[in-house]
């Protein structure tokens, strides 16, 4: 007899009921509580399993691996913000590295821009050769450099940082709107 005429006794994996499948067969609905079994076999065993277990699963599954995706995409960018931030970061005099400031900029711009005016003054009212003079024009530019390019560091560090933020709070609102796992 072979293998697609040969009926076999199987339970339902829902309700209990026997149930009579032809070898070759993969799937059915039980007589009894209509649900969708799918036929297994494992070496020598038949059996039956719940398709709608199955399917339960398998989005179970599927809102895990989701689950992991959005949470791999934050630490993502966690990690590529890290190394950013490193890159914005300024160096102080110790080596140490800090948040550019606006504020530090402009007053480090307007301490150098009294000083060079100072000079001028100074060395203008001593009597000192022209050029001495001239090197407050030097303490002035090199004050409005430095605090025009600290105000540009600082502010590009606030608008990355502040992308950084906004998109992850992105990922994690579409976390939240998921639901939570089971």
């Amino acid at each position: 007899m072979s293998e697609t005429t040969q009926t076999v006794s199987v339970r339902c994996n829902h309700c209990g009921a026997p149930l009579q499948v032809g070898g070759a067969a993969r799937f059915l609905t039980c007589s009894h509580c209509g649900s969708q079994l799918e036929v297994k076999h494992a070496g020598g065993a038949v059996y039956t399993e719940v398709l709608q277990a199955i399917d339960q699963r398998t989005e179970r599954i599927e809102r895990d691996v989701a689950h992991l995706k959005r949470q791999n995409a934050v630490e993502q960018l966690d990690r590529e913000w890290d190394m950013r931030r490193q890159d914005l970061l300024v160096a102080n005099k110790d080596g140490s590295r800090t948040v550019p400031s606006s504020v530090g900029g402009v007053v480090g711009g307007v301490v150098a821009v009294i000083f060079g005016i100072a000079w001028m003054s100074i060395t203008a009212g001593i009597g000192a050769p022209a050029i001495f003079p001239l090197f407050g024009l030097l303490f002035i530019g090199a004050g409005l450099f430095g605090a025009i390019s600290q105000v540009g560091k600082a502010s590009a560090y606030e608008q990355e940082e502040a992308d950084y933020r906004q998109r992850r709070a992105a990922l994690l609102r579409q976390d939240e709107a998921a639901g939570p796992l089971r």
